[in-house]
């Protein structure tokens, strides 16, 4: 299955451990059969216990064992080291084929435009021509502020960005902020994770649908829960607009 007919969640999370509030990759895959999605972006887990290696390795080979469900992003913390989150990276980006690289500011406490910490990852993203994803939402809004990913798109015009929560994810959210600076940046995708229903719909209809992406931020959030939400926050789309949201955006995004 391509493109526009794929159910794709822009937002899973998988761990390599097997306790825990983290799942693997099977139970990953088990709960995308339950609700019928096809696909998964999948990135580290990466809880306190910061086994970021593992968990990167973990879904490399998910993605091995289940090529057409899980789409592999890297996730890497430079406040661990610079170096050693350069050396992951460059690991999942020649040797996992990842797709793109998430940056969570938020919990790793680093502002996401911080020239040494942030920016050399980002560049290195670029150079491989990946997506990246970055954490934005108002439980660290200094750290993850649209503003700042607006700064870097500014550097790095033909980036391609996914805005995991819009701006959402804690209160008060940002998601105004988002809206307003994602109008003049069109290579950003916002995915829903965690979003107030209200400024989800409000985006539909001041950005268009083709710029949002169903997430489920699973497993912080269930993912039948959030894919009961969603087919009642997109009731009223038509059917070429909800495809685009539900995976179709995604998957134009990534050239799937």
């Amino acid at each position: 299955m391509k493109g526009e007919n794929m159910i794709i969640d822009a937002d899973c999370h998988v761990s390599s451990r097997g306790v825990g509030p983290g799942i693997g990759i099977d139970e990953l895959v088990r709960q995308l059969d339950s609700v019928g999605a096809d696909r998964a972006i999948c990135w580290p887990m990466v809880s306190y216990t910061r086994e970021i290696a593992s968990d990167n390795r973990a879904i490399y080979e998910g993605a091995q064992t289940y090529p057409d469900r899980v789409i592999p992003f890297a996730g890497v913390n430079p406040k661990l080291g610079l170096e050693q989150a350069k050396t992951e990276l460059r690991r999942c980006i020649d040797e996992y084929g990842v797709r793109g690289v998430k940056l969570n500011g938020a919990r790793d406490g680093y502002y996401v435009d911080d020239p040494v910490l942030s920016l050399p990852l980002v560049d290195m993203a670029a150079e491989a021509g990946l997506a990246v994803a970055f954490h934005c939402g108002s439980n660290d809004f200094e750290a993850t502020h649209p503003y700042r990913i607006a700064k870097i798109s500014d550097l790095f015009p033909n980036l391609d960005i996914l805005i995991v929560h819009m701006g959402g994810s804690g209160s008060p959210s940002i998601h105004d902020a988002v809206i307003d600076l994602a109008a003049r940046y069109p290579r950003w995708l916002l995915i829903d994770s965690e979003a107030d229903y209200r400024k989800i719909l409000e985006a539909v209809e001041s950005l268009g649908p083709e710029r949002l992406a169903y997430g489920s931020d699973t497993p912080f959030c269930p993912m039948r829960y959030e894919w009961g939400m969603r087919k009642v926050i997109y009731q009223d789309l038509g059917e070429d607009d909800l495809a685009a949201v539900m995976g179709g955006n995604i998957a134009r995004m990534l050239g799937l």
